[in-house]
């Protein structure tokens, strides 16, 4: 382990009550900052609500009279909380030295088994193979006693505190579940994804928040999906069915059905046949096409997502790109935007596509901004682009020079003859979404940095409108497109 370690605390929402205060016993690695990052008080008192250990500090938290035990990587400490007639539950991290980015609980064997099948770091056959043997010793209960665990001891039988306020929504009693675990600032939302009983699909997902208090996520995404159901069947088609929103102990929640299938960041990172891969992509990229010529509206009503654009986004490229650029625009339709449409946020499944997180939802938006940013993410991963080579390829694709880029120009010129967009609007349309999602993200870095205290590196949306606004060819006058186009 290191010291760089974020988020194995989020076990403690496994606990049928969330703690407020907190004792911690030696050194864990990661849980004081964990803690402290999600307001929970830390005491050297007797009675906390929750007693944090690392192996050899087991007998010290059984002593501390805390309501729960958490042990931290552990293949013994089950043992010792059972002895003390805790209920005990065994939470597998992946990975399960580090950061983690899913929790399994390992007594709830089908969850587990289809958590560590499913799960979206695996790439390459051999990887694959190795993931279907751990699904298989997770489905025996072979694998806690393997692996070393995070073992989570509690005076209740009682399910995760957020589980029990979300049966008032429609969750059944006695659902299983995994915990999806967001990676950076811990004010993202976490999500249990959840099983009916009997079930070996999960059948609803519910975010939570991990810092109490925080209710923008929530807000945001009750408005968006009220903007999908009014966008028509092709939108409202492929979005979850909101359930409702909870809160405990400040914590807010929100359950929705879970989409089933997989996710395409997975499969175009598996090991799945390039054409499959591509097909996949292909029905992305026609769902968006369908939604544009679905939605689309009379030019006026572009007319406030101008006049934002113009007060919000564009002062902060003065520098680079004219005030005016959003009034000058060509006279275009709006279209619905999801304004979100990633890799990570689509399921392929059977019965078609499932798009997650409708936060930033739009009835009336720029055209061709999902397109763009949808097939800027898949195409990047199709052509093998490396972690430190994102903005390069990006730059690459839009100018020509990428393997990608006249799959690319294909699919923009498919969606500009479907909504009749004039040529010299490309460009400027192009511009205006890339800085708009740069802009946006800008925005929630901020506020990611305000609510930790800590500054945090520029996402990717800002370093892609940065190189969009210097890189030769591009900007308000890209005329890569016409060129290979012509």
């Amino acid at each position: 382990m290191n010291d760089s370690i974020e988020h194995r605390a989020d076990a403690l929402f496994a606990l049928p009550e969330i703690p407020a205060s907190a004792t911690v016993f030696g050194d864990p690695p990661g849980w004081r900052a964990d803690l402290r990052g999600r307001s929970i008080e830390l005491t050297n008192g007797q009675r906390p609500d929750l007693a944090v250990a690392g192996p050899e500090h087991t007998r010290e938290a059984l002593s501390s009279g805390a309501q729960a035990v958490i042990v931290d990587a552990s293949r013994s400490a089950a043992r010792h909380l059972r002895h003390a007639r805790l209920w005990v539950s065994s939470l597998l991290p992946m990975p399960v030295h580090d950061t983690p980015v899913l929790y399994l609980n390992l007594g709830q064997r089908a969850a587990a088994r289809y958590g560590i099948a499913s799960r979206g770091t695996t790439t390459g056959r051999l990887r694959l193979a190795r993931d279907r043997l751990a699904a298989a010793a997770a489905a025996s209960g072979a694998l806690g006693y393997a692996i070393p665990t995070v073992s989570v001891g509690t005076r209740s039988e009682a399910a995760p505190a957020l589980l029990q306020a979300a049966r008032e929504l429609g969750l059944p009693e006695g659902a299983s579940w995994n915990m999806i675990v967001a990676p950076g600032s811990p004010i993202r939302r976490n999500a249990f994804l959840l099983f009916a009983p009997g079930s070996t699909e999960p059948d609803y997902a519910l975010k939570f928040s991990r810092v109490p208090g925080v209710t923008i996520q929530f807000d945001r995404e009750e408005r968006g999906v009220e903007v999908a159901r009014a966008a028509g069947s092709s939108v409202a088609s492929v979005a979850p069915t909101y359930m409702g929103r909870v809160a405990v102990r400040g914590h807010n929640a929100s359950l929705e059905t879970a989409a089933r299938g997989e996710r395409l960041t997975s499969l175009l990172r598996g090991p799945a046949d390039p054409a499959a891969k591509l097909r996949a992509v292909e029905r992305v990229v026609d769902w968006l096409e369908q939604v544009a010529r679905d939605s689309a509206s009379p030019p006026e009503t572009l007319a406030a997502e101008r006049a934002r654009i113009t007060r919000d986004v564009l002062p902060e490229y003065a520098d680079r790109v004219t005030a005016d650029l959003a009034d000058q625009l060509p006279a275009v339709p709006a279209v619905f935007c999801h304004n979100d449409p990633s890799e990570e946020n689509i399921v392929i499944g059977r019965d078609g596509l499932t798009l997650l997180d409708w936060e930033w939802a739009q009835r009336h938006g720029l055209p061709l901004a999902d397109l763009v940013y949808f097939a800027g993410g898949a195409l990047r991963i199709l052509d093998g682009a490396g972690e430190d080579d994102l903005v390069r390829h990006f730059v690459r694709l839009m100018q020509g020079g990428a393997p990608s880029s006249r799959r690319m120009f294909d699919w923009i010129a498919r969606l500009s003859s479907a909504l009749e967009l004039p040529a010299d609007a490309l460009g400027p349309l192009v511009t205006l979404s890339v800085l708009e999602h740069g802009h946006a993200s800008r925005r929630e870095r901020h506020r990611f940095e305000e609510a930790g205290g800590a500054p945090l590196a520029p996402a990717l949306a800002e370093r892609i409108a940065d190189a969009w606004l210097t890189d030769p060819g591009l900007g308000p006058t890209w005329d890569a497109f016409a060129k290979v186009s012509g």
